[in-house]
Formats: C-alpha cells, structure tokens, sequence
C-alpha cells in the first residue's frame, strides 16, 4: 500500500497548529481521531473550522449517497485527475503610470510520494509571472487560510492582478496587487479549490499538522524546479490559521535545503498564553473598544478620536488598570472598583450591572450579543464593522441568551454575504479569463472538501524554530482592529513574547496595522496600504544586507 505523503518528513520539524490560543470567535469545536505519533505533546485535533473569524471548514465527511456537496473519503475508487499542461494566458496590467505584461497559468501540480514516485494527490494553482524577467525574481506563494478555505480569496479579493468588482465581467485591473513587486503562486491545499486526493480514501492523509506541511512544501519545491525558480528570493503567505502553516513550512523547507526570505502573515494565530487565564480578557479588550468605537457606542469626546488614538487608550487601559484590577480581584477596595467599572463601561459603552454581572471579565459572545441588544444586531467575527440583525429568542424558542447566542454566532454576517457573489465571479474568472477547462467538479471556497482536520504545535514556537534555524528569515505581520478572531492586541503579545534573538527583533520583523477586518485586501482603502507595505517588504527583504 502507498504510504501518504509524510514520508516526504525525514526529520520531525515544530508543526503549525490551529489548537492553543486561537478561535475566540469559533470556541465550540469538535473532536477526535489522534495526531501522527511522531508529533510534539502538544495536540489537538479538529474539525475543520470557520477560521477563527467563521471562514472555512465542512463538517465530517457525507455518508455515502446522503449528498452531493461534501467530500466523501468513503466512496469507492474515482478516476483520478489526469496530469496536463496549465492554461496559459497572456495578459497586461498598468501600474504606477507603466504597463506590465505578464502570464497567467491555473492548473495543477501533482504531488508525488517521495519514495514510488506515484502521485497521491493534483494539487489546484494559479500563477502570475512578468514576462521577460529575470529568473531571479522574487516570488510568493499564498496559501489559503483554516484548513477547507481556498487561496482565492486572497488572489480574487486583491492581491493577484484583478480583483472581483462591479460591472460586465465581475472582475477589473487591481492597480493594488504584488504582481508588480513579485511573481505570485496561489496555491490551494488538498480539499480545497479544485485539490484532490487521487482516491477518496487518501484525504484523511493530508489532513493533519505534518501532512499539509510536507505536501505544500513539495509543491513549492516542483514548482521551482519546474519554473527554473530555484535562484528565486522566497516568499511564503498565509493568513488566518494558515499562519501556522507557513511558519512551519519555513522551517521545514529551510531544512530540505530551499532557502526562505521571508514569511507574510495576515491575521496571525496568537499563542496559546494570550488565551491563558486573565490574559484572554485582557488581549480582547482593545478588540472590544474598537468595536464600540466604530459603531459610536462611546461617550462623544471617544467617539471623535483617531483609530489611533482609541486603540492606543485601549492597550493602556488593558495593560494597567485593568490587569490590575482582574489581578487584585476580590482585594480591591470599593473605590478601586468603582473606578474601574466606571473605566470599562467608558471604554466599551456597556452598563455597569452588565460588567458586574460578568465580574469584569467581557467574553467576546457575551460583549457581541449586548453591544447592540437594543437593536437586535450582532458582529461579525471576521469584521466588526459588519452587523446582521438577529431575532429575539421570544416565545421560549432558541436559547443561550440574546437571539440565541450560546457562544459565537452562528452566522458571520460579513462573510455571509460575500462568498456566493465571490464564488460564482471567481469561477467565471477562472474559465472565461484563464481558460481554465479542468474543474468539473465542486470548486471548495470556503467547506466541504476537508473532513476533521488532526493539529498539533503551536504556531508562535513554530516560527520562533523557523528564526533559530534561518537568522535572515524577515516576516511581515499585517494586523487588523477589526478582525474579533485575531485580536490586534493578542498578535501585539504574541509578538513581543516570540522567541527571537535580538538581532532578528531589531532588524528582520515588520508590523503594519490596518482598519479592516480579517480580510484587509477587501477593504478599498486598506488594500491600497497593505499593497504598498507588502511590496516594500519583499523589496526591502531582497535588498537589505544580512546583519546577523
């Protein structure tokens, strides 16, 4: 029997995890099956989830014949996808004032197991590259987020050369994208896009901490043989839980001698102590704050202040006098008390019985479902900015609180609305645009391709072993105020405790906050920042001489 693609691991590397301190906005999680007994202590295995911020993730795969949409790893033998050339397009785009010629290829790369040379799986890509450059470009691969979310949203939302818009085709020029700094690869995980194992029963092989890793960086490693590429600077991406998943990748590609640059995370998965204890209550404050900022829920003199200056107040606040309270507890005199539920209700616009009812201590669920009770909204976890309305639980009907909220809510507003206009622009894209042919079959966004997902490691010590064995590894961390399942102040945390050498610190990490929620590229305004810091970072990253 083929053995699956982690004998592609000939050493055991720190795994990216989706476990620990990440999924305040996607707490109740399902359970079971054991992670790879080569794999550190700390574990976990999940069912695919909605992103921290309700992206992504199908439950457990169909039973045989129930269904039509979820991939059942059950069914018999299928016909596997068939090697081929990609589709090939030759294309132009302005900017800065000059045009760029470029092709564009969307196909699929097999994945070989290392020791039959027989493939297991076809993974689904899409690429840009500059015509006429030099083959020591640099070059980024983006990867999707929590296992089950495909790349493009991160290709079609505005970081490849066109980007979903209004009108005719559904899509425009994006005079925001990489391309300009880059070539780009948008790579989509085996479950995901258009990927698939070779045989059903071969998908659970993928689905675990080692697997993906292995099988993402053998992708990376054809494709650079293939392309001629090797002599490429290389640029990893992720976002959300697939932060996890390129730090580890870093790591593990640097010791199968193929070099990283540099590292992009968006919305990086914090470490597990930011959700230990107290903490958890003190890292999601400023998130909180930010929320009721932007949906004027403050006192007048907050509501008017720069997004700058209420999420500087907001860290202080937490950092101080509200870890000082939480610390102190029931020893606090009355009019420390006092104060500091004066404090928090000035900070968060919420009533005092509330904060004392809940012991100061604001869980994202409770905050979410009283921030707006009056209006009957609730937040979206991927973008606080974006609410829905949510019927009361009247007449004995739902339960667990305001609209029955027991936890997160159920329904991301934010990404509720955009995935079916985002799919169906995308897979025109795909076809009209790319001549793409091959995807007959379900094109997976955001569910139904991955069954439970085994995790293990922690995502903030996988990067830190990525630094200890490649010094000249940079990283970009994009942050956002308004993303509720990666809290600005948690990533803050997380990297100010990153084990790191002083010299790394000083020189090699970049940190750019944005006011968007956990997709920056969707936000117009901040796509054009995040576009401008991404392409100073890779350029930068090339550029600048090694000082360690």
């Amino acid at each position: 029997m083929l053995r699956s693609v982690e004998v592609l691991l000939v050493m055991t590397c720190v795994a990216w995890g989706q476990g620990g301190g990440r999924g305040r906005a996607n707490a109740n999680q399902q359970t079971g099956g054991q992670p790879p007994a080569q794999q550190p202590a700390a574990q976990q295995t999940a069912a695919p989830q909605a992103g921290r911020g309700g992206r992504g993730g199908g439950g457990a795969p169909a039973a045989a014949n129930s269904e039509f949409y979820n991939y059942d790893t059950t069914a018999g033998g299928g016909q596997a996808i068939p090697d081929s050339s990609p589709a090939e397009t030759h294309q132009k785009i302005t900017l800065g004032g000059q045009s760029l010629a470029y092709t564009a290829r969307a196909g699929f790369m097999p994945v070989r197991n290392a020791t039959t040379g027989q493939s297991e799986a076809h993974i689904f890509f899409t690429s840009y590259s500059k015509d006429g450059a030099e083959s020591s470009r640099p070059i980024v691969f983006f990867f999707g987020g929590a296992p089950g979310v495909a790349a493009a949203w991160q290709e079609f939302g505005g970081l490849g050369p066109k980007r979903m818009a209004d009108g005719p085709n559904g899509w425009a020029d994006n005079p925001a994208t990489l391309l300009g700094a880059a070539d780009l690869v948008f790579v989509n995980p085996v479950g995901t896009a258009f990927s698939r194992p070779d045989r059903p029963d071969r998908g659970p092989n993928f689905w675990n901490t080692a697997a993906d890793m292995a099988s993402l960086s053998e992708f990376v490693r054809s494709y650079l043989n293939r392309a001629n590429r090797n002599g490429s600077p290389l640029f990893l991406a992720g976002e959300d839980a697939g932060t996890g998943r390129v730090s580890g990748m870093a790591g593990y590609l640097h010791e199968h001698e193929i070099p990283v640059q540099g590292v992009v995370l968006l919305s990086m998965t914090e470490t597990p102590d930011a959700q230990a204890g107290d903490a958890q209550y003190i890292t999601l404050l400023p998130s909180l704050v930010m929320a009721a900022w932007h949906h004027k829920k403050l006192a007048p003199e907050m509501n008017n202040m720069s997004a700058e200056q209420i999420s500087a107040q907001a860290r202080q606040f937490a950092s101080r006098e509200y870890l000082h309270a939480l610390y102190k507890g029931d020893r606090m005199t009355a009019e420390e008390r006092a104060k500091v539920l004066a404090d928090l209700g000035r900070f968060t616009g919420l009533p005092k019985q509330f904060l004392i009812s809940n012991d100061l201590r604001i869980s994202l669920d409770r905050f979410n479902s009283e921030l707006m009770r009056d209006q009957h909204r609730g937040l979206s976890p991927s973008d606080a900015r974006v609410t829905g309305f949510v019927p009361s639980a009247g007449g004995g009907r739902g339960g667990g609180g305001f609209g029955g909220f027991g936890g997160a809510p159920a329904v991301d507003f934010n990404l509720s609305a955009l995935a079916a206009p985002f799919l169906g622009s995308y897979e025109a894209y795909l076809h009209k645009e790319l001549t793409f042919t091959g995807g007959e079959g379900i094109y997976y966004l955001m569910n139904g391709g991955v069954a439970s997902f085994t995790s293990t490691g922690n995502d903030d010590a996988s990067l830190s072993a990525a630094f200890a064995r490649n010094p000249n590894l940079h990283l970009f961390v994009g942050i956002n105020y308004y993303d509720l399942g990666s809290p600005f102040y948690a990533t803050e945390y997380t990297l100010a405790h990153l084990n790191v050498s002083p010299e790394v610190r000083a020189h090699n990490i970049t940190v750019s906050h944005f006011e968007a929620g956990q997709m920056t590229y969707l936000d117009n305004k901040e796509l054009a920042k995040l576009g401008k810091d991404l392409a100073s970072f890779v350029t930068e990253s090339t550029t600048r001489k090694s000082t360690n």
